[in-house]
């Protein structure tokens, strides 16, 4: 994304009035620049690594863990560790937000299937084998989420999700 917009009206949305409150214009440059920094990266997400941002910005870590945190602005996942911000993907046209939405649930799928701890552990528990646990996760969860949803959900949503998937398809856990 080379450029995003945001409203003419943005310093007076009542999360950013807060931050405004709390921080004044230093807080609200930090927000600004958390959002150019976010439109710059591939899946509009950067990691949760506030040293880091604190010297790219050259700024205190702990104000922009505040920013990001404490008022609402961001949307943060954090099983993956990363935050976004959706004024942002909602700029993407539809079909650029399909595909961005396609890679993170990717990456979400791939997180699961390549542990072979949780698929050893899902396999047992419900008494099949890992390759049928990393065949439900690589195929059918996929599709089923992406056939039930315009827009993808949160990590702990899909969690949710594949945890019913693995019941209603393995049954449920040998005990």
């Amino acid at each position: 994304m080379k450029t995003f917009r945001h409203d003419i009206n943005e310093r007076n949305k009542s999360n950013v009035i807060k931050l405004r409150m709390k921080y004044g214009a230093a807080g609200y440059g930090v927000y600004m620049m958390l959002l150019e920094r976010l439109a710059m990266e591939p899946n509009l997400r950067s990691d949760l690594d506030y040293d880091m941002l604190a010297y790219d910005f050259q700024e205190l870590a702990e104000l922009i863990r505040h920013v990001v945190e404490d008022f609402d602005l961001f949307i943060i996942d954090n099983d993956t560790e990363t935050f976004s911000h959706e004024g942002l993907t909602s700029q993407l046209t539809p079909k650029a937000r399909r595909a961005h939405d396609e890679r993170l649930l990717d990456d979400f799928i791939k997180r699961r299937a390549s542990t072979p701890k949780w698929t050893n552990s899902v396999a047992v528990n419900h008494n099949v084998t890992p390759d049928q646990v990393r065949a439900l996760v690589n195929r059918t969860f996929r599709d089923k989420v992406l056939s039930s949803y315009t827009h993808l959900p949160p990590s702990a949503t899909l969690c949710g999700l594949l945890s019913n998937l693995i019941q209603d398809t393995f049954g449920p856990k040998d005990d």
